[in-house]
């Protein structure tokens, strides 16, 4: 009886790549101008372990590919197990290899990051996740020789030049699938994308905030539950914000953030930030239905002024009273419960003092 390959380990951290062997596989060169590459397939299981991946740092000005979202991995590896086919080539980089024009042979040295992943890391992880059910061959374009500063080109000119499909026109296609994805497993990965592009957003209030890779220290907050409570609001078929594109999306979020910072500029200062401990970030979300609904309603928009626009009345709402409740939803629900109080408390002694008799 044949041993079941081992399962792939879950893909967190700098990944590192190495071959402890010569590899030779049949591949086709292409040139384009001065561009030189070659394409060729290669099992998932093999290429997986053969690629270094170059993540851009939480902390340092290094690197340049996205966090790897185990929710997005997830999905591809369920894609391949339920028979589907990834049509979709990958690119990377080789530092080094030798190509036999005779033979039409392609040879990469044995080493450790002998070859980086440009695009598609996704796709390669996903594909590795599956592997010890169905092992699929990936079309692989490789660059051969190539410095970071191409890497880097390579990889901007592919995510920012990509033109995405409206969300509504894919909400609306998924109609028709008989298999397809869950709007739950919809809503998480939309709202891991919010996170990621708010944590690096430097002009963003939630810029270094968002944690992926560790556990969050005082003043931040894990992107586990930065997608708990938005994901929700970005639900396809129920949220608040289904209706808005991502760049919508991710500036809502941003700008009642930032809005929360200026309202509270003594609360934000804190070491230890009530937004970012989890019954404050909690109970705010819990709050964001009625205040957007609200501030939409009254003001037309929803930008930073206007945001603070509606929240004057509870400028001195006190937080100290939630370090005493604990955590979990329940606390969550109490807190938001004591802001909407005073909240709504606030507009009423508003438009009392607006009458004149």
């Amino acid at each position: 009886m044949a041993k079941s390959p081992k399962k792939p380990a879950k893909h967190t951290g700098v990944k590192q790549g190495a071959l402890t062997a010569p590899r030779t596989v049949p591949a086709l060169r292409v040139v384009q101008g001065d561009s030189r590459f070659y394409v060729f397939n290669m099992k998932a299981s093999e290429l997986w372990p053969m690629v270094s991946i170059n993540r851009r740092s939480e902390t340092e000005d290094r690197g340049y590919q996205r966090v790897l979202s185990q929710a997005r991995v997830e999905a591809v590896a369920n894609h391949i197990k339920s028979g589907r086919p990834v049509p979709n080539s990958v690119l990377i980089s080789l530092d080094k290899a030798e190509y036999d024009e005779q033979s039409g042979r392609l040879t990469i040295p044995k080493g450790t990051d002998i070859g980086w992943v440009i695009d598609g890391q996704h796709r390669i992880a996903g594909s590795h996740e599956a592997s010890a059910e169905v092992d699929i061959e990936l079309c692989v374009f490789a660059f051969e020789g190539v410095d970071q500063e191409f890497q880097i080109e390579q990889f901007i000119t592919i995510n920012r030049e990509a033109k995405g499909v409206p969300t509504s026109l894919v909400y609306d296609l998924l109609s028709h699938l008989p298999n397809r994805k869950k709007p739950a497993d919809v809503a998480n990965e939309r709202a891991a994308e919010i996170a990621n592009e708010l944590r690096r957003d430097e002009k963003s209030a939630l810029y270094n905030r968002i944690v992926v890779t560790q556990s969050p220290s005082k003043g931040k907050v894990s992107i586990t539950n930065f997608v708990r409570k938005i994901a929700p609001l970005v639900h396809p078929d129920r949220g608040a914000l289904k209706v808005y594109t991502l760049p919508e999306q991710k500036g809502i979020i941003g700008n009642y953030f930032s809005a929360l910072k200026k309202i509270y500029p003594d609360q934000w200062a804190k070491a230890d930030n009530i937004f970012f401990r989890t019954i404050g970030f909690g109970a705010m979300l819990n709050m964001f239905d009625e205040i957007f609904t609200l501030t939409l309603s009254e003001h037309g928009g929803f930008k930073i002024e206007d945001i603070e626009a509606t929240l004057k009345g509870v400028k001195h709402f006190e937080f100290s009273a939630w370090d005493s409740y604990g955590s979990g939803n329940k606390a969550e629900m109490e807190a938001a419960s004591d802001f909407r109080t005073d909240f709504n408390r606030s507009r009423t002694n508003i438009s009392k003092a607006k009458i004149r008799l």
